[in-house]
């Protein structure tokens, strides 16, 4: 059986989607083509590459290690001078260790640009605050003078996963003419609504996985002063957009993966707990697949 599969933002509980696609290769499902934001993109990359689930495992404490405490020059820096960085450079960390990383595991399969992948097969989310709109990478890099085919695959991740403050952003061209993305998750983090837009097969099912916490599914915000008010501020706009989409597809089509409250990037997460989120992703997955895609 083939699907077309959406992985929504998570940060660090993406490592869930590693039981997936454990889920997916015991039941001998093959995907034809993926979509993601952020952390979701990330893996994305990866699965489009051909790296398997057991591969992308491996990777975990490299992972942990190379996104969420970035791996530069800049490490000598005492944390107060990062904060003044901030301020110039608009994020904590640079996002050079998450690039070059990406890049070096991407070229292990040979892939370096999305035409070395299967036409459409991959497709992620960013946002433009020079132009203040969300952009379908690599199809909109049409709009900054560049080759969506020739745009690097890595430096498409390193755009949808750009958190706000924790990494710079990618300034996309230069001079008068420069872009400034950040993370797809600011206005669309489960872009299930891509893969339609951009033609589906009938027989060929979109299957979305969103991480959700357990603690917030269905919960109303409260909203009682100005902290919290801007906490649901930046929750309505990621969510907004994705929830009226939603509630016109079937539920089937979506598996709400509940996962623990835990913060995008929090590296303090053990080996265990994240395995954890592999069995806990690849129970809910089993479960999902035999109710409504195998029956």
């Amino acid at each position: 059986m083939i699907i077309d599969l959406v992985f929504s933002g998570g940060g660090i509980k993406a490592v869930a989607f590693i039981g997936v696609v454990q889920a997916l290769e015991e039941k001998g499902i093959k995907v034809r083509r993926i979509a993601g934001t952020s952390a979701g993109a990330l893996m994305g990359s990866l699965i489009a590459a051909g790296y398997t689930s057991s591969e992308i495992n491996r990777m975990l404490p490299f992972m942990s290690h190379l996104i969420y405490k970035e791996n530069s020059k800049k490490n000598w820096m005492p944390s107060w001078i990062r904060w003044i960085q901030l301020y110039w450079k608009k994020g904590l960390y640079s996002g050079d260790g998450l690039l070059e990383w990406l890049e070096q595991k991407l070229k292990e399969k040979g892939v370096y640009a999305f035409s070395d992948l299967p036409y459409g097969s991959l497709k992620m989310v960013a946002s433009d605050l020079t132009s203040g709109k969300m952009i379908v990478l690599p199809d909109d890099a049409i709009y900054y003078d560049r080759d969506p085919q020739a745009m690097s695959v890595a430096e498409a991740v390193r755009m949808s996963a750009s958190l706000p403050f924790f990494y710079e952003p990618v300034k996309l061209n230069k001079g008068k003419n420069a872009h400034i993305i950040v993370d797809g998750g600011v206005l669309s983090n489960f872009p299930i609504w891509m893969l339609e837009e951009y033609g589906g097969i009938e027989d060929v099912p979109i299957v979305g996985f969103q991480l959700q916490a357990a603690s917030k599914k269905n919960q109303k915000k409260k909203i009682e002063n100005v902290i919290e008010l801007y906490s649901a501020l930046f929750t309505t706009m990621k969510e907004a957009h994705d929830a009226r989409h939603l509630e016109q597809i079937s539920k089937k089509n979506v598996l709400i993966i509940p996962v623990p409250d835990l913060s995008p990037v929090d590296s303090t997460l053990t080996t265990n707990e994240m395995h954890a989120l592999i069995q806990l992703g690849r129970a809910h997955t089993l479960q999902y697949l035999d109710k409504h895609i195998l029956k």
